[in-house]
């Protein structure tokens, strides 16, 4: 649910990213540092059948979640959902299950962010993961990782950004722009890659790469290469947002009514046509920095 990040958001970046002008400089060293961690090459190993079941099955409860009436019951039906899929993950390849719990702990921190932002759980619920992560990545820098892997491993260290030095964070954003491009190129109609990339571009600073008009083409292919309720949910979501930034009313509001109609009923939806009507995106609310003065007006209304 990364309310994407929240972002699903999630997907939904959480920290705000911090560039100076060094960084522009060391951006190849950077890389290259990180590159021990995430190296990601040639075609990637496929996943079994049931194994991709299950990766979809998981987007797709992330989707429901969005139906949740509060924070608490989600996190509820998280830890609920990750118990009723324990056996079956045990069969699993190792690169597949971290797949399947990256989807689940990115779920849970959103849950935990949209309740309390400054919550002391977040981390608890991410670093296990980040942890499992580097373990893994260090293990098999030969192999050719999947592109689910690579991806929902991405929404666990961008969500873990905020509780790394600001140098280890940098070269993960770094390496992440890399990763992005090169699974697009082998997979170019993979909608929840364009997403990732339209949230990098759309934060990163230009003097390290971003650029809001590429995030809008990345979020304009995202939804156009949508298949599943999940990717079309948030492609229409991401895209009237971004419309709305460029106060074209019209098309933000035609696009919201069609996630409406694929999660009908989620306050979701309700909430960001909330935070629309005092003059905020979701690409603000998004932000540590701003949250709290958007909810202060929303209280106030």
């Amino acid at each position: 649910m990364k309310s994407v990040q929240y972002a699903d958001f999630f997907l939904a970046i959480k920290v705000d990213f911090v560039y100076s002008a060094a960084v522009k400089k060391s951006a190849k060293i950077s890389a290259v540092l990180l590159s021990a961690l995430l190296v990601f090459q040639a075609s990637a190993k496929e996943f079994g059948s049931e194994e991709n079941a299950l990766v979809q099955k998981i987007f797709d409860f992330r989707l429901s979640l969005r139906t949740s009436d509060t924070e608490d019951e989600c996190i509820e039906k998280i830890i609920a959902y990750r118990t009723s899929i324990s056996d079956e993950i045990k069969a699993f390849s190792e690169e597949a299950r971290l797949t399947c719990t990256n989807m689940l702990a990115t779920a849970h921190y959103n849950c935990e962010y949209a309740k309390d932002m400054r919550s002391p759980n977040m981390e608890k619920i991410l670093r296990p993961q980040y942890e499992k992560i580097i373990q893994f990545t260090r293990a098999n820098k030969a192999a050719d990782p999947n592109p689910w892997f690579i991806l929902t491993s991405a929404d666990i260290l961008n969500s873990m950004m905020q509780f790394l030095p600001q140098s280890e964070s940098i070269k993960i954003g770094l390496q992440e722009k890399k990763d992005y491009a090169d699974v697009i190129k082998k997979n170019p109609t993979m909608s929840f890659a364009y997403t990732l990339s339209g949230w990098w571009y759309y934060y990163a600073p230009a003097v390290g790469g971003g650029s809001k008009k590429l995030s809008k083409d990345f979020f304009i292919a995202a939804l156009t290469h949508a298949k599943s309720g999940y990717d079309k949910f948030y492609g229409n979501i991401n895209l009237a947002q971004f419309y709305f930034e460029e106060k074209n009313t019209a098309e933000c509001e035609k696009l919201m009514e069609e996630a409406e109609k694929i999660l009908s009923g989620t306050r979701y939806v309700q909430f960001l046509k909330s935070i629309n009507a005092i003059g905020y995106s979701l690409f603000d609310y998004n932000m540590n920095s701003r949250r709290d003065k958007i909810n202060q007006k929303l209280a106030n209304r």
